[in-house]
């Protein structure tokens, strides 16, 4: 039966609305995955789902993932927005991997209710409390599966199952999943339930990869800066955001997200509400990227009632969307700039807070100072700069003659 790729689709993000995602993620699979797709269709003058061009995207987007021009991340969104859709034209909709918000309301409301005051306890940031519902909802459906009414009757067994399952779908997030079940047993220990400390088991440590993650070079940022020309809009514009991201290390995202009120002009500082952590951090603002705002917002921001200071070049002149839009403006400049790119080079609008930060260890900055400045909740994140450190770790490194004579060596 023939089947419109265009419903399809629609029917593909109606159903993702109605899930635990978050509008960034909504907007990833229609950006990374559906978006290629219609202009893929469109090139073949065809509006009827074809098993063999859904098929040869797929092989595409492996075939550029090999050849570096795109992440892993974005072949994941690539290979699941197909997946979702080759089901909806098989079945006419799809059951989604994670823990599916109406299954709730089939577990008993002992369960429901002890969810219910576990969330309640947690004080961390809505996308985080999210996905540790999430987590902890499908445990409670897996026990329910297993006949257990009471989590007085939970064993290690049954814990060790659950991880399993998980780790079949979340290979690349069990550090979460293990967190949010100590969380869990250590709320449970504390309201009376008798848990035999099964969360000092999960409490054990693991062996973990953490990448040393490269950041973009200081010659390589002045030349992208220099390509910018400041006469011709959207130069104005773009060199104000590329300058505030040199001098501050804020993510794409808050700088789009940036409004006219956390400029404040006379204390030369940005007060700044941080989409990752909800929280505010105050930076200071240089006078060169104050008279770069200045000159952006007087001379070339469009009039608009919106609040952020930086807007699309062409009319409609809203907000950017997210901070996508502002890592294509440095992309466009990195082109110009005849720098070539590949996957985890460092060479991102990302690369370029990372560059901070590693400049800043590079000075003698406290690890503490430098956590506080680009907003990290805790130094652990910060710890990646430090790595990318090569002067500092070679004067930290033991000489030979510590280790007594080479013949004592060899």
């Amino acid at each position: 039966m023939e089947k419109n790729i265009f419903d399809i689709i629609a029917k593909a993000k109606e159903i993702l609305k109605t899930l635990r995602l978050s509008n960034a993620t909504i907007r990833a699979y229609q950006e990374r995955s559906f978006s290629p797709l219609i202009k893929a269709y469109e090139e073949n003058g065809c509006n009827i789902f074809q098993p063999e061009i859904m098929k040869q995207q797929l092989n595409e987007a492996e075939e550029q993932f090999q050849n570096h021009t795109i992440s892993r991340k974005s072949l994941n969104f690539k290979r699941r927005g197909i997946y979702i859709l080759n089901e909806i034209y098989e079945t006419g909709t799809f059951e989604w991997k994670i823990f599916l918000p109406q299954k709730t309301t089939d577990l008993p409301s002992y369960f429901t209710e002890i969810l219910k005051n576990f969330i309640e306890s947690l004080s961390i940031n809505k996308n985080s409390l999210r996905s540790i519902d999430s987590i902890v909802s499908r445990f409670f459906v897996f026990l329910k599966k297993r006949n257990i009414k009471d989590l007085n009757d939970i064993t290690a067994e049954d814990i060790r199952d659950f991880l399993s399952v998980m780790h079949e779908t979340r290979v690349g997030s069990m550090d979460e999943v293990v967190l949010t079940m100590k969380k869990l047993f250590q709320f449970l220990s504390q309201k009376g339930y008798k848990t035999d400390n099964y969360w000092l088991i999960l409490a054990s440590p693991r062996s973990r990869e953490h990448k040393v993650k490269p950041a973009m070079q200081h010659n390589e940022i002045i030349l992208i800066i220099n390509q910018i020309e400041r006469k011709e809009a959207p130069g104005k514009r773009d060199f104000a955001i590329l300058s505030l991201a040199v001098t501050t290390g804020l993510r794409a995202g808050d700088i789009a997200s940036l409004t006219l009120s956390d400029i404040h002009w006379k204390e030369l500082e940005i007060h700044v509400l941080q989409g990752k952590t909800n929280k505010i951090v105050v930076l200071p603002l240089q006078p060169p990227v104050r008279d770069a705002l200045a000159d952006y917002i007087l001379n070339e921001r469009p009039k608009s009632t919106c609040k952020n200071v930086f807007l699309r070049s062409f009319a409609p002149y809203d907000a950017f969307k997210d901070g996508v839009s502002v890592a294509c403006v440095f992309r466009k400049y990195l082109r110009k700039a005849g720098i070539s790119h590949i996957v985890n080079d460092g060479k991102t609008f990302h690369g370029i807070r990372r560059a901070v930060g590693t400049s800043m260890v590079e000075k003698g900055i406290p690890v503490t100072t430098i956590s506080q400045v680009l907003g990290h909740q805790t130094i652990r994140p910060t710890r990646q700069y430090i790595s990318l450190d090569l002067h500092g770790l070679k004067k930290c490194a033991l000489s030979m003659d510590s280790l007594g004579g080479t013949h004592e060596i060899l």
